[in-house]
């Protein structure tokens, strides 16, 4: 198995939760999914943040978002 990795930037937001009424600040947000032998991967970076998942993990949320589990 070769590694799969794609990117795309998009338009996003930001908010921070510290403040009392938290405003989105809008920003781009690059979004990386690669595969692997070791597995499969999302991240979300915007400004110098990144956020990485791994996708088996939330394979359930997955499937409901695309509409093949009933809640």
């Amino acid at each position: 198995m070769t590694k799969d990795y794609r990117e795309k930037t998009i338009q996003g937001c930001i908010i921070d939760g510290s403040k009392p009424i938290p405003l989105p600040k809008r920003c781009d947000v690059t979004v990386r999914m690669t595969s692997d032998k070791i597995g499969k991967s999302l991240s979300l970076q915007a400004f110098n943040i990144m956020i990485m998942i791994p996708l088996e993990k939330v394979t359930d949320i997955i499937r409901v978002a695309e509409g093949s589990e009933h809640v």
